[in-house]
């Protein structure tokens, strides 16, 4: 019979692993009613690290500080759901993905509302920050782009409660935003609000490291090929939320 295998916490460390995020994405990343940085990919992050035999430390970083401190090599890894794209493969080292996701567009109910990708042709298509969600409109044939804000949030956008001021108002007639963030303002919506079925764009997330950084990069895939196969990895996305149910709106492949 093998032997067990033995607990990582109690291995000999090679040595400490940054762990870096702007905790502003719930429930992938966020500070918690003790202060403290929490959410999938950091608990995600905590775990792949000691597996990999590294001592987990977390930092909490303003987002536009997130990349440029990773290359300065301020911090080792950016845990902060960041979607792999062909432009930032130029300039970063992607892990394996460790969550499917999507861009996804939300719209008001109603007649004569969007009800499929192929209405908000001529229409106003708005999005928030810099990253996946404008490019995604930006690639969107046929729309009116309408660009929203320049940071990387989604506060400006999308409120507490799950309404969306610049959709409910008319100044936009659809926004393109995080599959999570679009349905949870669908159901905090009160039904004024829904989520188209068809994603606008598929996206994966990583972790990133520095380009030179390749053997912690090789280690923490090991660790998350084997969170996927004894299935932590999915109990761990119960445990935050993630995991999509029957009901869920939108179809992902």
């Amino acid at each position: 019979m093998d032997a067990p295998a033995a607990d990582p916490r109690e291995m000999d460390v090679q040595a400490g692993m940054r762990i870096a995020t702007d905790a502003t994405f719930p429930p992938f990343h966020y500070i918690d009613e003790l202060g403290e940085a929490t959410g999938f990919d950091i608990e995600l992050a905590r775990e792949l690290a000691w597996r990999a035999g590294y001592v987990p430390e977390v930092l909490v970083v303003p987002y536009d500080e997130l990349f440029v401190d990773l290359l300065l090599g301020r911090h080792d890894v950016v845990a902060a759901t960041t979607g792999i794209t062909p432009e930032r493969e130029q300039t970063y080292l992607f892990t394996r993905p460790y969550f499917d996701t999507c861009q996804a567009a939300l719209v008001r109910t109603g007649k004569g509302e969007p009800r499929s990708l192929a209405d908000l042709v001529g229409r106003r298509v708005g999005a928030a920050g810099s990253g996946t969600s404008v490019l995604a409109m930006d690639n969107m044939p046929g729309v009116i782009p309408i660009l929203l804000s320049e940071r990387e949030v989604t506060e400006d956008t999308i409120s507490d409660d799950g309404s969306v001021p610049a959709l409910e108002n008319g100044d936009i007639d659809a926004l393109i935003v995080d599959e999570m963030d679009a349905v949870d303002a669908t159901r905090l919506s009160n039904g004024r609000l829904r989520v188209l079925r068809e994603p606008v764009a598929l996206e994966q997330y990583a972790m990133v490291l520095a380009p030179n950084n390749i053997r912690m990069k090789r280690a923490l895939e090991k660790a998350l090929v084997a969170m996927q196969e004894d299935g932590s990895l999915e109990q761990l996305q119960r445990d935050f939320g993630l995991y999509r149910g029957d009901d869920w709106p939108i179809d992902l492949p």
